[in-house]
């Protein structure tokens, strides 16, 4: 059994009030919307489950539907601002699984950190913790990530900063690419 987690990071993002919550819960179902709203990727492909190495672990439930897997490539800047000379290409296996109310996602990355998030599709407040922010137009439901990372004592204030403003931006792209989609179907 895993050890406990190094952080727990609660993210929130309300959905507006004129798109309808099965409609993100699809798009999550699909992976890949997770994937592609991720501003600093370069590249990912699919890959064969590997499912001996999920076996143990107790973060995939049996009530999920399905697994996938990708090889997930990053492009993080090593020093913020100085250009795109400065940067290096980081590869995250991840594996995907769908449930009921969302996706779990296992990402193992480099130095040894593991994140393993749950996107949930909830009715606002239904989840404690983490920022909730409701503005003018937003609903009654919420996307909602709960991400438990495991990581060495010496990285955990560099994840938890760059994690929690990552996937703050993330949510709300998820979010904003659906209604744009939605808006523009029913024009």
């Amino acid at each position: 059994m895993a050890s406990s987690p190094s952080l727990t990071i609660i993210t929130r993002v309300p959905l507006p009030a004129f798109l309808d919550p099965r409609l993100v819960l699809e798009s999550l179902h699909t992976f890949e919307s997770l994937i592609v709203a991720n501003p600093l990727l370069k590249t990912y492909e699919r890959r064969a489950v590997q499912v001996d190495t999920l076996v143990d672990d107790p973060f995939f439930h049996e009530d999920g539907q399905k697994l996938s897997a990708f090889v997930v490539t990053d492009r993080v800047p090593i020093i913020p601002g100085v250009g795109s000379w400065a940067t290096k290409d980081v590869v995250i296996p991840c594996v995907f699984q769908s449930f009921e109310h969302g996706v779990r996602c296992r990402a193992d990355a480099q130095a040894g950190v593991t994140v393993r998030s749950s996107y949930e599709v909830r009715p606002r407040g239904h989840v404690e913790g983490g920022p909730a922010e409701v503005r003018p137009g937003d609903g009654d439901y919420e996307l909602v990530e709960i991400a438990n990372i495991d990581c060495g004592s010496f990285v955990k204030a560099f994840v938890k900063r760059s994690f929690t403003n990552a996937h703050q931006d993330i949510l709300q792209r998820v979010v904003d690419d659906i209604a744009r989609r939605h808006s523009t179907a029913n024009q």
